[in-house]
C-alpha cells in the first residue's frame, strides 16, 4: 500500500511539474523567431503580404518573424511544409482562397483539416473586364451580346481558380455560353484582351489600375457583396441581381494542435496591425480591404469556403474524385 502511495504521489508531482511547465513556456511565448511559410515565390502578392505585415508586427511582437517561401503545386507545397511543423506556435503559413481549392481539386494532401486558423486578414475583390474597344460597355450589353454571338471568350487565371468558379458560375446564371481561356499571369491576360484575343477578362482590379485609368479598360462588375470602395461607379454582381459573391481572403494558420494561447497571442497582435496606418496604406495600394475575423471566426468561414468550393468545382466536373 505504501509503494501504491508512493507512486500516485509521484505520478501527481510529475502531472503538476508538467502543467507548471507548460503553462510557463506559454507565457513565455513567444522565446523565439517564428517562421512565417509563405507558400508563393518572392515577389509574389503573398510574399509581399507576409512582409509587409511581419515588418508592422515588429514592435508588437518580442521575436521576429522569419518568412520562408516555399513555392509550387498552388500552395501543396507549401502546406506540406507547414503541417510537418511542430505544432508549438513557431511556424504559421499565410492561406488564400487556394487553402481550400488545392486540396479540393485533389493537388495537394494537405488542407485545412491539418491547420488551425488564426486569423483571417484582409479580403478583395474580382472584377469583369473588357477592351474599351469592345462594343458593350455594360454587363447587360454584353449578356446580349454573348447571346446573339453564341458566347464570349473569357480569360481567367488558370482553370479550377477562384475567378474561373465566380466568372463560370455568374455565366451559368446568366444564362450565357463562356468559353475560359486560361493563363497563368495577369500580364498575358490583360495583353490578350486588349489585343482582342479574348472578349471578357476576370482579373484583380489593382492589376487593371494603371488601364482603368488610361481609359483602355472598362468594368462591368464585382464579385464583391457591396460595391467595391476604389471603384464606387461599378456595380456588383449582387447588385445586379446575380448572386455571385466569391471574396479572395487573405489569412494565417498554424499546425493542427498549436496551443490557443499562442493562436490568440498571434490574433491580437494581427488585429493591432491592422490598424496601423501603415498597414491600411499598404492595403489601399494594393486594393485590399480590412476585414478581421478572429481564429474561431475565421475556422468557420474556411469551413464555409470549402463547402462552397467543392460544390461549385463538382458543378464543373473538377473536384476531387478520390
Amino acid at each position: 500500500m505504501k509503494k501504491v502511495k508512493i507512486a500516485v504521489l509521484a505520478l501527481f508531482v510529475s502531472v503538476v511539474s508538467l502543467l507548471f511547465g507548460v503553462e510557463a513556456a506559454l507565457a513565455a511565448y513567444p522565446d523565439k523567431p517564428i517562421e512565417w511559410v509563405i507558400w508563393s515565390s518572392p515577389g509574389g502578392g503573398a510574399d509581399i503580404f507576409v512582409r509587409s505585415m511581419a515588418r508592422i508586427l515588429e514592435p508588437l511582437i518580442p521575436q521576429p518573424f522569419v518568412p520562408v517561401n516555399k513555392s509550387g503545386g498552388g500552395g501543396a507545397v507549401g502546406m506540406a511544409y507547414a503541417a510537418s511543423k511542430a505544432a508549438d506556435g513557431y511556424t504559421i503559413l499565410a492561406v488564400t482562397p487556394n487553402f481550400v481549392l488545392t486540396p479540393a481539386l485533389g493537388r495537394s494532401p494537405k488542407g485545412p483539416a491539418d491547420f488551425d486558423a488564426i486569423a483571417r486578414v484582409a479580403v478583395e475583390t474580382n472584377v469583369v473586364a473588357v477592351s474599351s474597344k469592345a462594343p458593350y460597355k455594360t454587363w447587360a450589353e454584353l449578356v446580349d451580346y454573348a447571346k446573339k454571338n453564341g458566347g464570349v471568350s473569357w480569360g481567367s487565371f488558370g482553370v479550377g481558380t477562384s475567378d474561373h468558379v465566380a466568372s463560370a458560375k455568374l455565366a451559368k446564371l446568366a444564362g450565357i455560353t463562356a468559353r475560359f481561356v486560361p493563363f497563368e499571369g495577369g500580364g498575358d491576360s490583360l495583353a490578350s484582351l486588349l489585343g482582342g484575343h479574348i472578349d471578357v477578362l476576370t482579373n484583380n482590379p489593382s492589376e487593371l489600375a494603371e488601364q482603368i485609368e488610361a481609359g483602355e479598360v472598362v468594368l462591368l462588375g464585382s464579385f464583391s457583396e457591396e460595391r467595391w470602395k476604389p471603384y464606387p461607379t461599378v456595380p456588383s454582381f449582387r447588385e445586379l441581381g446575380y448572386d455571385v459573391v466569391v471574396p479572395t481572403w487573405r489569412g494565417v494558420v498554424a499546425p493542427k494542435g498549436t496551443p490557443k494561447e499562442a493562436i490568440d497571442y498571434l490574433a491580437s497582435a494581427i488585429e493591432k496591425a491592422i490598424g496601423e496606418k501603415s498597414f491600411q496604406d499598404y492595403l489601399t495600394n494594393n486594393g485590399l480591404e480590412p476585414a478581421f475575423q478572429n481564429g474561431t471566426d475565421f475556422g468557420l468561414f474556411v469551413a464555409e469556403q470549402d463547402a462552397f468550393y467543392k460544390q461549385e468545382l463538382a458543378s464543373l466536373g473538377l473536384s476531387n474524385k478520390k
